[in-house]
């Protein structure tokens, strides 16, 4: 989205995107445009109250540039999270401090706003559904590949939130038994397999076991530092045949993940995010041929698979659209009346 004329005419809305790499905030406006965007590298160590402070910074700055005061603080954070207190439980792609963080609570009161806190995977779906690439859709998954990876599920025009507010962990659905060790402590999930740092080590793995090898070279030339994803794929489009490989590997398990999203939720649309992803166009056309053939009908002819339109700002835009939607109190009182 662009930066927008300081012209507003309705309300906005501060929104907050706190993931593995990048913590970011901006000020949105009730037509998705952005004002006062700020970005800073997510602490790698650093205690609670730090991250805390942090993330309250960059809030602060982007809210100044708003014309009107915003009418509350979104905040998308890489989960788990619980939505009614908003507080993170044990993310596996974060520092340790942010493990019970309490950031609903503190951003509350530093901020003298209403908060509310999500998964950055619901509200990046939220802002596909509102501005991007499920537009129109009541039945979608959107899917992100990423430093992690992360599904968010909208069934009948609703977030699928299960019984404590935590579905939709697609990421952590086992695609290789007894394959990598993944952040969550299991072995062989998809984020293990096919998420960026997964792609590095993959590709480490085969250096160490092929010194001769161009991949090999590269970690020499690099210090012997690790591979990260984007220098694997750097590799592979410049020809690097083991490269390709792993890459090849790790979008067959993302393909074949997307036909089982199809078989369990038959959507309208699975939107698929996140940089790595976005970096290998060719599985969005590898996925919508695997969905045609593998996936049952009538799901099959249904689903169609589409890149995400919003990109990197989905998750603020997403952010600002969680005042809007009723919260996890809401969400339980109804399960307490069935």
């Amino acid at each position: 989205m662009t930066e927008a004329s300081p012209e507003v005419e309705h309300h906005t809305t501060l929104a907050l995107d706190i993931g593995g790499t990048w913590i970011r905030a901006a000020t949105v406006t009730h037509d998705g445009q952005l004002l006062g965007a700020r970005k800073q590298a997510s602490p790698t160590t650093g205690s609670a109250a730090e991250i805390l402070a942090l993330c309250a910074q960059l809030a602060d700055e982007a809210r100044a540039a708003s014309p009107v005061p915003p009418r509350g603080l979104g905040v998308s954070t890489t989960g788990p999270v619980n939505p009614q207190t908003g507080v993170l439980y044990d993310p596996p792609n974060t520092p340790a401090g942010f493990s019970g963080l309490p950031l609903g609570q503190y951003l509350r009161e530093r901020l003298e706003l209403a908060v509310v806190v999500d998964r950055d995977v619901n509200a990046a779906a939220l802002a596909e559904q509102r501005f991007g690439a499920a537009r129109g859709c009541t039945d979608f998954v959107y899917l992100t590949v990423s430093t992690g990876i992360g599904g968010a599920v909208i069934a009948d025009g609703e977030l699928l939130r299960g019984a404590d507010g935590a579905a939709g962990e697609l990421g952590h659905v086992v695609v290789a038994p007894g394959g990598p060790t993944c952040g969550c402590g299991r072995r062989g999930c998809l984020e293990a397999v096919a998420a960026g740092p997964a792609i590095g080590r993959a590709a480490d793995r085969h250096a160490r076991a092929h010194p001769g090898s161009g991949l090999a070279q590269l970690r020499d030339s690099l210090g012997g530092t690790p591979l990260r994803g984007h220098q694997v794929g750097a590799a592979a489009l410049d020809g690097d045949p083991d490269a390709r490989e792993i890459l090849a590997a790790a979008g067959a398990a993302v393909v074949s993940s997307i036909v089982d999203i199809v078989n369990v939720f038959n959507p309208q649309r699975v939107v698929l995010g996140g940089s790595v992803a976005m970096a290998q166009p060719c599985w969005i056309e590898k996925a919508n041929a695997a969905v045609r053939q593998s996936a049952l009908q009538p799901a099959s002819e249904t689903a169609r698979v589409v890149p995400t339109e919003l990109g990197d700002n989905g998750g603020l835009l997403g952010a600002a659209l969680l005042l809007d939607r009723p919260t996890e109190a809401d969400h339980a009182a109804r399960h307490r009346r069935r």
